[in-house]
């Protein structure tokens, strides 16, 4: 990625839609008319189901019971890949609609992180022996180092598999970091954290990406730049603590880019407010985003919305989606006239 061209754009991944290839085929190509750089295959399900429910068909001591996933004991790392089919959406559309391809600089891929993940798994029998739970009523898998270990091995063949197919940037999404790293990391030290992520990107051989929910604290900047990682991926538009967090100098003279959030995902429906009323102005974002460039420089940065927009699902799917998807090309617009 030349950082001389100007901003970019991508999104973050999730969409408040049924899951199925239609809606798949239509968020993807409404992205590439808007204008996004790098467009995202839609997320339609729960990021940690998607990746948990296919492991648990592979790891027969990890069972999928009401939703919720149990691991019951030790256990080896399946040796066929899982939830390849994300990544091959992307190929899969490309061929078909291969006029389409010349609209964009390259595409993204999402992947939920070994912490995120972990932190979803309940640990059951002699497997939990010993473990007092600090902010869960049971055990987590994030608790132990060696599971959230092989988790990210598991995730290490996911990126390098999405690496295969082309896909351009790959994002590591780690919302839970922001729970466990604050003025000090729960259950881990700073060395198992950083070597944890870098072993989950190592696949990825071309843009490695982190997004971690909410404010950011000193200690995780400091942490998440020492990794590996190209672009860390943040919350400014409801988290405007973060520009009190990330300097200019964090990202100049590296090979790291800061994606800011501009538009705002997460909101509940106000019924003295229409849907437009819902959805950032181009000149109101142009501010915005100006804001960002004069603090971190235009060639350090790129442009998506806060987070993944499946909270949106609250307002309806017809409602929910315009929404969305007016945000985004709202969002493309003011960074078009920008550039």
């Amino acid at each position: 990625m030349d950082r001389l061209e100007g901003l970019f754009t991508t999104v973050v991944g999730s969409w408040p839609l049924s899951n199925n290839d239609t809606n798949m085929v239509k968020i993807f190509a409404d992205l590439i008319q808007i204008g996004i750089d790098y467009p995202c295959y839609p997320q339609l399900l729960s990021m940690t189901h998607q990746f948990l429910s296919p492991l648990s068909k592979f790891i027969i001591q990890l069972e999928e019971k009401d939703n919720l996933f149990y691991l019951y004991d030790e256990f080896e790392s399946p040796k066929q890949t899982i939830a390849l089919e994300y990544g091959e959406f992307i190929t899969n559309f490309f061929r078909e609609h291969p006029e389409l391809k010349k609209s964009v600089k390259g595409t993204k891929a999402c992947l939920t992180g070994p912490f995120t993940l972990t932190f979803e798994v309940i640990l059951k029998n002699t497997i939990a022996k010993g473990l007092k739970p600090i902010i869960f009523e049971e055990p987590r898998a994030v608790m132990v180092n060696w599971i959230v270990d092989k988790f990210a091995e598991i995730i290490k063949q996911i990126g390098a598999a999405y690496n295969d197919m082309g896909i351009d940037i790959i994002s590591c999404d780690e919302p839970i970091l922001g729970l466990l790293v604050g003025k000090k990391i729960l259950f881990h030290s700073e060395d198992f954290i950083i070597n944890t992520i870098n072993k989950a990107i190592s696949g990825i051989k071309g843009l490695s990406s982190i997004h971690v929910c909410g404010r950011i604290s000193p200690f995780l900047r400091d942490l998440l730049l020492k990794t590996n990682v190209k672009i860390l991926d943040h919350e400014f538009s409801t988290n405007e603590q973060n520009f009190k967090v990330f300097e200019k100098k964090h990202f100049q003279g590296t090979d790291k880019f800061l994606a800011m959030g501009t538009v705002d995902s997460k909101f509940v429906p106000n019924q003295d407010k229409k849907i437009d009323d819902y959805v950032e102005k181009v000149g109101f974002l142009k501010k915005y985003i100006k804001k960002g460039i004069e603090q971190y420089g235009k060639e350090n940065l790129i442009i998506k919305p806060d987070c993944g927009f499946y909270p949106l699902k609250i307002f309806g799917e017809k409602d929910g989606y315009k929404i969305a998807i007016n945000k985004v090309k709202n969002m493309v617009l003011a960074v078009k006239e920008l550039n």
